[in-house]
């Protein structure tokens, strides 16, 4: 009929023939169409997840288009990494954004609307394979360049937490489909080099704090534990939650940031064996979040332990039982200063911090 509006997302989603990849493509900037996608044939799980990821909110169930489409965000690929908190791929989704913006303005005029029967929109052009290679390549330089950087910290108890190996998987397995589309492959292109960008500046800012710039030993303890990846502030005054009454916080790790360890000044403390065992306690946190860091479902064996019921089913009696039997000792007393959660652990529990230690490539002398 004369007039009549095409709507080329949507007769692709709805073709049985469309490939995966165009799929994808149509998904990462059709929120709308999600349903519609879920129900086509040519739709692989991984693709499925990623729309139930990236729109919790939204209609995933495999259905048939509603008649009247309603038009959500377009927010593409690159959203989804950064609302994940994951490293910044903000520049992702400003490339993303640039190469869709005049598909987008293309339906902003069409209306969007259901095509009439017998309705047939233009061929999607092929993909220019040139454009890909090069594109691919690109990921391919950027990946190399980043596993290098990872294996400088291979035995690094906090290597979960600096490399997120696991964000760097997904972007991997993207760039393996085949068929993928130039804006695809610019998409990995780029998230790769953040990627790269972020863990050569972690890896730069590491090797300036193992000089101990403080040179006191609560840094020299803490740059020695993580080689640098560590960092040490004496901010526990204002970082850290307030101790109850009759109590000092001597430390704190916060989950935000589990990199860094706060304490008290060198000063406040009573002396070396405070330093060492309070050190050793937050050490302990650091290395927790790093084993929750290494599973899909953010459970480590730390976690496991404490909820079969060892170091009394706290996690912070756990990290007294670190210091303890890093330190092997047997008491929580030196003097007049009392720290820790008021538990010693006992033998059993200590052979499972030692495995444990092990198991995270958390150090623990013989």
């Amino acid at each position: 009929m004369a007039g009549a509006t095409v709507d080329p997302d949507w007769h692709a989603a709805t073709d049985p023939r469309t490939p995966p990849q165009q799929l994808a493509d149509i998904a990462a900037r059709r929120w709308d169409l999600h349903a519609v996608i879920s129900a086509h044939p040519q739709a692989y799980p991984e693709l499925r997840r990623w729309m139930a990821q990236v729109d919790p909110g939204g209609d995933h169930t495999a259905q048939a288009m509603p008649l009247t489409p309603v038009r959500r965000p377009r927010r593409g690929i690159g959203w989804w990494f950064a609302g994940c908190g994951c490293l910044a791929v903000a520049g992702v989704l400003v490339v993303v954004i640039a190469l869709l913006g005049g598909v987008g303005a293309a339906l902003q005029q069409d209306g969007g609307s259901r095509p009439e029967a017998g309705s047939v929109p233009a061929p999607a052009p092929e993909p220019a394979n040139d454009a890909v290679a090069e594109q691919l390549a690109i990921f391919e330089s950027e990946r190399a360049r980043y596993h290098q950087l990872v294996a400088e910290l291979d035995g690094n108890p906090v290597a979960p937490l600096v490399t997120q190996l696991d964000f760097m998987e997904r972007v991997e397995r993207e760039a393996a489909v085949p068929g993928i589309s130039e804006i695809a492959a610019r998409s990995v292109a780029e998230r790769a080099r953040e990627f790269r960008e972020e863990l050569e500046a972690e890896v730069t800012a590491a090797e300036a704090r193992r000089a101990n710039a403080s040179g006191t030993l609560t840094e020299q303890l803490v740059d020695e534990a993580g080689d640098g990846f560590i960092d040490v502030r004496w901010d526990a005054t204002s970082a850290c939650d307030a101790a109850g009454e009759g109590e000092l916080t001597t430390g704190c790790v916060v989950t935000g940031d589990p990199l860094t360890i706060h304490l008290q000044s060198e000063s406040a403390a009573s002396g070396d064996w405070e330093r060492r065992m309070v050190v050793a306690h937050e050490l302990a946190h650091v290395y927790q979040h790093a084993d929750a860091r290494r599973f899909d479902d953010g459970k480590g064996d730390a976690d496991r332990l404490v909820e079969q019921g060892m170091f009394q089913g706290s996690d912070e009696k756990m990290a007294d039982c670190y210091a303890l039997t890093y330190y092997d000792e047997h008491t929580l007393t030196n003097g007049s200063v009392t720290l820790g959660y008021g538990y010693v652990c006992n033998a059993s529990e200590r052979q499972a911090i030692r495995e444990w230690a092990a198991e995270v490539n958390a150090p623990m002398p013989n």
